[in-house]
């Protein structure tokens, strides 16, 4: 009897181990990265870049003409600090608009929309 409330005490803790040791992996990073909102108001698909202030940019998703995605800014952009950009590089087009330099925190959310001209990008908190 005395072995099998060991055994089921070993059991309990392993699970707990297990389970705290594997949480931070399986984790999206939501809460250590941004959101950034995206309202794609024009006709063409726009694909969208986090661009940092020393001009490296990572893609962070594609949005379709009339479209709104929620997209994750990751964590490692806003862990470097300073400001970064969003850009929206237009399918089928020449132009890129972008934002200014935006300061971005750690679980900030923010609505980026691109006009049906596709000429400007605004920025607003996100609701």
């Amino acid at each position: 009897m005395l072995r099998l409330r060991q055994l089921t005490l070993l059991l309990a803790c392993a699970t707990l181990i297990s389970t705290t040791s594997c949480g931070r992996f399986m984790h999206n990073g939501s809460d250590d990265g941004a959101q950034v909102v995206f309202v794609n108001q024009s006709l063409d698909q726009a694909d969208v870049y986090v661009v940092t202030d020393a001009g490296t940019s990572q893609r962070i998703g594609t949005v379709f003409a009339g479209r709104t995605a929620t997209l994750d800014v990751p964590a490692n952009i806003i862990a470097r600090g300073g400001t970064v950009s969003i850009a929206a590089r237009l399918l089928a087009r020449s132009m890129a608009p972008r934002t200014g330099p935006i300061t971005l925190s750690a679980g900030e959310r923010l609505q980026v929309t691109l006009p049906s001209n596709a000429a400007t990008l605004t920025v607003l908190p996100a609701p």
